[in-house]
């Protein structure tokens, strides 16, 4: 190895070292010469907040390290757009990539982001003096990212794949060139004019069934299915999914050109293949015994209303049912404890067996329940509670107790918050979707504030997770749960089964 290789190979770590060396000598000075303000930096890294702060200051690192990596990349593609030996025709096709990047550059630099955020948040969780429920919530984030991002590469983008869709695409094509022959020779032949008039039409309505299900099996399959329980996923469901999804694809590569009869049953074919096979048949029938009874509705045609109304709801209102459906951990900003009085909160309290019997005496005490709600509307609820009340033994036998007893009053007064949410308009809305009788709206009231049954399965309730989380996903996308369902049903009864 010559002398200027070996430079050239050294040069990049030594530029690194020395750029470390130098920033550790103007501290060093800094602090040496007493310049205010790095004297105080250090005594913060050396009191107890030190490891809290270092995370800080890694994360602001991290996001500096990203913002220059996308400088490097935004000035690489200025660079590229200058270079005359490029042909105008191979510039061009960069309009078709996102943000004129190699694809699934952004998918993977979406990751990166999450991962090296998300990471040492969850690191430093005792640190940072996080809850045990929002570590949970950042780790299912990182999680669910990474599971997207990997099932996406493997299920996805592989070369055998992209052959596929090339080989279908060809096919397609060679079909619209037949199909110009055929509607050449046939102009004069009335009989087919109807026919060929509907094509447009059907092609269309059979493209947009299948992006329909395509939306809601795959949040389920590629999203939700690695952190499902084996089996409520069915086998297979990955192929079904990328031969529907090839289809769409190639059926809509042609839809502004001529169609022939064979393109519409393509994608027709496909949509009915789908639907047969949907994932989210599977997860509605395993959900329906999750929830309790909605009147006169059978199992999965409550749990259908309830997704229903889930995407019709508002941002406030959808944050509120997924709460209330789930029995999800408390979050300060579902009550708005403003608009609570304390005569409301003495009759919720009623539905609460913990707090009755502990309060029993204390009820009649003036200004009790201001008190009690300005405890409990606090982020130290718990530690302020016991500090008043928990020295009492014949209010409370332990902190579980009285914590337990909180849980139940904050799902009461969550129940009062939402009480109003859900119209009998919506209801009415979502019924007519699904092709059912409205359910008054008590009972659905009802079934939202219980929340999962005691006696659901593990599985069941996964399968309900997964539902709801589907619903999220679905508002995203504006497609809306109860169509799809209806859809399935539709196809069921056509089958001989039972409708829901």
């Amino acid at each position: 190895m010559n002398r200027d290789a070996f430079l050239t190979i050294i040069k990049l770590p030594f530029q690194i070292v020395m750029i470390g060396a130098a920033i550790i000598l103007v501290l060093k000075g800094a602090q040496w010469m007493d310049i205010p303000g790095v004297g105080s930096l250090a005594g913060a890294l050396d009191r107890g907040e030190g490891v809290a702060n270092l995370a800080a200051l890694l994360v602001f690192l991290i996001g500096m390290s990203i913002g220059t990596f996308m400088w490097w990349l935004a000035s690489r593609f200025f660079a590229l757009l200058r270079d005359p030996t490029i042909p105008p025709e191979r510039l061009a096709n960069l309009k078709d990539l996102p943000m004129a990047l190699p694809e699934g550059t952004i998918r993977a630099l979406l990751a990166l982001i999450v991962g090296l955020v998300g990471l040492p948040i969850l690191l430093f969780s005792n640190a940072l003096k996080l809850d045990a429920a929002i570590a949970g919530y950042v780790n299912g984030i990182v999680m669910s990212v990474f599971a997207f991002y990997f099932g996406t590469r493997s299920g996805a983008g592989d070369a055998q794949t992209a052959r596929q869709l090339a080989g279908t695409l060809s096919t397609v094509q060679g079909e619209a060139t037949d199909a110009n022959a055929r509607a050449t020779a046939a102009e004069g032949r009335v009989a087919t004019a109807g026919a060929d008039a509907t094509r447009p039409n059907r092609l269309q309505d059979g493209i947009s069934t299948v992006d329909r299900h395509l939306a809601a099996a795959e949040v389920l399959v590629n999203v939700l299915g690695p952190a499902l329980p084996k089996g409520l996923v069915p086998e297979g469901a990955g192929d079904l999914l990328r031969r529907a999804r090839s289809a769409a694809e190639g059926a809509r590569a042609i839809a502004g050109g001529e169609i022939s009869e064979t393109s519409v049953g393509a994608v027709l074919k496909a949509g009915q293949d789908l639907i047969g096979n949907s994932p989210v048949a599977s997860l509605l029938g395993k959900a329906a015994g999750a929830l309790p009874g909605m009147g006169v509705l059978g199992p999965v045609a409550g749990v259908a209303m309830v997704l229903g109304l889930g995407w019709q709801l508002g941002s406030a209102e959808y944050r509120r049912w997924r709460a209330r459906i789930l029995a999800a951990p408390y979050e300060a900003k579902l009550i708005d404890f403003g608009v609570i009085t304390p005569t409301s909160a003495e009759i919720r309290m009623e539905r609460c067996a913990i707090f009755t019997g502990a309060f029993a005496s204390k009820r009649q005490e003036p200004g009790f329940f201001a008190t009690l709600l300005d405890a409990v509307a606090r982020d130290d609820a718990p530690d302020r509670l016991w500090s008043m009340y928990g020295g009492d033994a014949a209010l409370f036998d332990s902190r579980e107790e009285m914590q337990a007893g909180l849980d139940e009053f904050r799902r009461a007064l969550l129940a009062e918050q939402a009480m109003n949410d859900v119209k009998p308009e919506t209801v009415a809305t979502v019924a007519s979707t699904l092709g059912i009788a409205p359910p008054p709206v008590d009972a659905v009231n009802a079934v939202l504030d219980a929340g999962p049954v005691e006696s659901a399965s593990d599985e069941q309730k996964a399968a309900m997770e997964a539902l709801v989380m589907m619903v999220g996903n679905l508002r995203d996308k504006k497609v809306d749960p109860a169509l799809v369902i209806a859809e399935l049903q539709k196809a069921a009864a056509k089958e001989g089964s039972v409708a829901p």
